[in-house]
């Protein structure tokens, strides 16, 4: 910890410093002030004789006079007029004694030069009407009845001389009034390369954002469930906002004819911006014991609510409160930015983190930024880019999406380390899993081999002493019979055991084989006993035969086996057995259908089940259902059972069809 303070604070240091540094420069080479137009004694502006390939456009700062309250029309003469640079006063709430921006004014002004100019006025507060020498030439919004309409005006100006300007202005909506930004004129060439340079920059910033947004949104889907899914879905939204935020100049140049929605919608995003940021904050110390980062989290969950609301529904309400609003929303963002900078210097150094000190320097460009902009307020504004906070916005969303990067690369990298072991750990188990089969099928097949012997050897002499009948009474006889019994258990047991060790065979070497012939051939091998048994039986295969699949055929002759006889044992004598084969793309069905006594419904989810057996003398191991089902499924396939209790049951095997034969 006391080596990281040293280190961090310096890079801290050299972060604002090199901001400082940014703005500085954007400061001389972008800034209206410094390009003024010159302003004569008798407060006339003189202009450059206007040039098609010339870039020269002048800044109209100084030499306005203005009539706060007066709605000055051309010709006539107002009173108490206020010499004045645009910039100087940023609403009307200067001239009233309850502090209300709301209001009107007339703005004039004298130029001089000879040409066709184009004159570009920004956004101005929040309807107004525009002459040129007495000559109404474009208005934006209505005074009577008011309704504001906030847009960018080019107006065309012909000097031969001196040219009289007269904007007339009225705003009941906004904490700014007026004309706040200083307009430019120029040869109509040079005002739209200037428009149009604006455009890329502010579209640059904004489409980029908005790539970010659906990148991080996509992520966010692809991993809702991992680690840092969270962190992607904010990331994506302190972008969409970004974004968001940046967008006027487009709202203002095609002129969108609402006025409180997007003013609501730029201080929203803006709160919205600085609420990302501290949940992005706060995850990086969710295992800590911080809780600092847990109350800006609060405050700027609510401040985006009170920069929605208030625009909406409460500034037009409260004139007076609307410059005190306008300082609370600038200091909210630079307090909260500084907070956020020193909370995450102060987990650096508690819990130091190479991803999480990438944060820094977002949040250093970013106070440094709203810090600039106070310091320069009524003395800068960008000509051709953006603004200082937004210039500061912009490099905070770019670092903490550079952060977001090395934060996804390194969880990939991780993820592929960990997929390689893993492959490499499967592997191994699967080798040390297929070596122990191996041995438990040749044990088994051992044990049950090993088995036979005294197996029959109990069966043979059991009946020899039988047969010797050498002085057996009713009892003997009886210990003999149940010597008989157990011992076919024992044998059929063994029996099984046999069938499951001959199964445990690798899928790998199943072959293509034709189903209708072995059903076929199964059929007419077994309806001799069938038939001897009273029942009828009966089959139906498909009219385009053959049916290809790959499988093993003495485990399939088994499943065969195993239903129809299950069938047999269940159906009553004069019953039918019908075994029926169909192909259902991309799957061959067979279907061993009877009339015998069928089964409960309650007992149908269990019939597949080890050890379930129906059989009332208990004869049955209740284990041929249970094999048929590790076949099939062993085939790839599955099998079902549908019955009616007094009519019968129909038992279903669906087994994939070989490629060629799906084709």
């Amino acid at each position: 910890m006391k080596k990281s303070l040293p280190r961090l604070t310096s890079l801290t240091l050299i972060l604002c410093l090199a901001a400082a540094g940014l703005f500085y420069i954007l400061y001389y080479i972008d800034n209206k002030y410094t390009t003024r137009a010159d302003v004569s004694q008798d407060g006339v502006v003189s202009l450059l004789e206007p040039s098609d390939n010339s870039d020269d456009i002048a800044w109209l700062v100084e030499g306005w006079d203005f009539y706060p309250d007066q709605i000055i029309e051309p010709g006539e003469t107002g009173d108490n007029a206020i010499h004045m640079y645009i910039g100087q006063f940023f609403s009307f709430s200067a001239f009233h004694s309850d502090g209300s921006p709301y209001g009107l004014g007339t703005y004039a002004i004298t130029l001089h030069g000879t040409g066709i100019y184009s004159l570009l006025l920004p956004e101005v507060f929040c309807a107004c009407r525009f002459y040129v020498n007495g000559e109404l030439v474009s208005s934006s919004g209505s005074f009577s009845p008011y309704s504001p309409h906030v847009t960018d005006l080019i107006i065309p100006v012909e000097a031969d001389g001196d040219t009289e300007i007269l904007i007339q202005v009225m705003n009941y909506t906004h904490y700014y009034s007026g004309i706040t930004y200083p307009p430019a004129i120029g040869s109509p060439e040079a005002i739209s390369r200037l428009v149009t340079s604006r455009m890329i920059f502010y579209g640059f910033l904004c489409f980029t954002s908005l790539a970010l947004a659906l990148f991080s949104a996509a992520i966010w889907f692809g991993q809702k469930d991992r680690a840092g899914a969270a962190e992607n879905r904010w990331l994506g939204i302190l972008s969409l906002a970004f974004a968001l935020h940046i967008c006027y100049p487009f709202v203002r140049f095609f002129g969108v004819p609402v006025t409180e929605p997007l003013y609501a919608l730029e201080d929203a995003t803006a709160a919205l911006v600085l609420l990302c940021v501290a949940k992005i904050i706060s995850m990086q110390y969710s295992d800590t014991e911080f809780r600092l980062d847990r109350i800006l989290t609060g405050i700027s969950s609510g401040f985006v609510v009170i920069c929605t609301i208030f625009p909406l529904f409460l500034l037009q309400k409260l004139p007076g409160f609307v410059p005190i609003y306008g300082q609370i929303v600038f200091w909210y963002k630079a307090v909260l930015s500084v907070l956020m900078l020193l909370l995450i210097l102060s987990g650096c150094m508690l819990k130091p983190k190479v991803h999480t000190a990438l944060l820094i320097p977002g949040l250093a460009f970013y106070a440094v930024s709203l810090t600039a902009h106070a310091v320069t307020l009524g003395s800068f504004e960008p000509a051709r880019t953006g603004w200082f906070e937004e210039w500061g916005a912009y490099i905070l969303v770019i670092f903490f999406a550079i952060r977001m990067a090395v934060v996804n690369i390194s969880l990939i990298k991780e993820n592929r380390h960990l997929n390689a072991h893993l492959q490499e750990e499967v592997l191994h188990k699967t080798q040390a899993l297929s070596t122990l089969l191996d041995e438990r099928r040749t044990l088994l097949a051992s044990f049950a081999h090993d088995l036979k012997t005294p197996i029959t050897s109990i069966t043979t002499f059991t009946r020899l002493v039988e047969l010797d009948n050498t002085g057996l009474d009713d009892e003997a006889r009886q210990y003999l019979d149940t010597i008989r019994k157990k011992t076919r258990e024992m044998q059929l047991q063994i029996n099984y055991l046999s069938e499951f060790t001959r199964q445990d065979v690798s899928a790998a070497s199943f072959l293509r084989l034709d189903l209708c012939s072995l059903v076929k051939e199964f059929y007419e091998l077994n309806k001799p006993d069938i038939d001897v048994a009273g029942l009828d039986f009966q089959l139906s295969l498909p009219h385009l035969s053959p049916l290809y699949i790959l499988g093993d055929r003495e485990r399939l002759i088994n499943v065969l086996q195993n239903l129809v006889y299950n069938a047999v044992s269940f159906t009553p004598e004069n019953g039918v057995i019908r075994l029926t084969l169909r192909r259902s793309y991309p799957y061959a069905v067979i279907r061993v259908e009877d009339t015998g006594e069928g089964i409960e419904e309650e007992c149908l989810p269990d019939v597949f089940n080890r050890y379930f057996t129906k059989r009332r003398d208990n004869s049955g191991q209740g284990l041929g259902l249970y094999i048929v089902k590790t076949i099939v499924m062993e085939h790839g396939g599955d099998v079902s059972v549908s019955s009616t209790p007094g009519e019968g049951s129909i038992f279903t095997v669906r087994l994939p069809l070989s490629e060629s034969e799906q084709i």
